[in-house]
C-alpha cells in the first residue's frame, strides 16, 4: 500500500501539478516522514516550465531531502532501467531507484515508472490516488477533490479514462455531472 509510508520520491508530473494547483500541501501531509525530490526532477521542472519550484518550496517550508548516497549497485540499476526503458529520462529512473533505496512510495503518472515500481515491489501512487487517499483522511471532501482534479485535467495531465470515472463516481455518486476530458487537448506530463 503507497499510503502506509510515510516517505516518498517524487517525480516531475506529481510535484509541478500539485504545485499548478496550488495543493503541494497535500503531498506533505500523505507523506509526513519525508518527501525526497531528485535535483534532476527541480532541473526539469525549471527547463521545461519556467518555474524554480525549489526555492518556493523553500520559501513555504516544504522541506524534503535529495540523495546524496548512491552506490554502484544504484548506478547499475539506473543503468537497467535506461537499457531497458529508453524513453525515461533519469528525473524518472532516480525517482525509481531512490523509492526502492529507501523502501518509500514512488509518486509519477509515467507508466513505465509504474512497470518498474511493480518489477522491484515498490509502493506507487498517481495523482488521482492522492487525491482519493487526500478525502479518506479527510484533507478533501469529495467536491473539492473533484475541482482539483479538474485543475490537473487543465495543467495538461490525461489520466486513463476509467480512472477518472471511477474516482468521480466514488467522490460524487453517479447523479453528478462529469469533468469533460479532450483528448485532442490533453498532454501526458512526465
Amino acid at each position: 500500500m503507497p499510503f502506509r509510508n510515510t516517505q516518498a520520491s517524487v517525480d516531475t508530473n506529481i510535484l509541478y501539478c500539485f504545485y499548478e494547483i496550488g495543493r503541494l500541501d497535500l503531498v506533505w501531509s500523505l507523506f509526513p516522514g519525508r518527501v525526497w525530490i531528485d535535483p534532476a526532477v527541480l532541473q526539469e521542472i525549471r527547463e521545461e516550465f519556467g518555474t524554480d519550484v525549489e526555492v518556493w518550496l523553500r520559501e513555504q517550508g516544504f522541506d524534503f531531502q535529495t540523495e546524496r548516497q548512491f552506490e554502484d549497485r544504484h548506478y547499475l540499476e539506473m543503468a537497467e532501467i535506461k537499457a531497458r526503458h529508453r524513453g525515461l529520462k533519469h528525473a524518472d529512473i532516480v525517482t525509481i531507484v531512490v523509492a526502492g533505496k529507501h523502501g518509500i512510495t514512488c509518486l509519477s503518472a509515467d507508466d513505465a515508472v509504474r512497470k518498474n515500481c511493480e518489477e522491484r515491489d515498490i509502493a506507487f501512487a498517481r495523482h488521482l490516488g492522492c487525491l482519493d487517499e487526500a478525502t479518506r483522511r479527510g484533507f478533501l471532501n469529495g467536491k473539492k477533490a473533484m475541482e482539483l482534479l479538474s485543475g490537473f485535467l487543465k495543467e495538461g495531465l490525461f489520466p486513463p479514462r476509467a480512472l477518472v470515472e471511477q474516482y468521480q463516481n466514488k467522490w460524487q455518486g453517479r447523479s453528478s455531472c462529469r469533468l469533460s476530458i479532450s483528448l485532442e487537448k490533453s498532454v501526458i506530463l512526465g
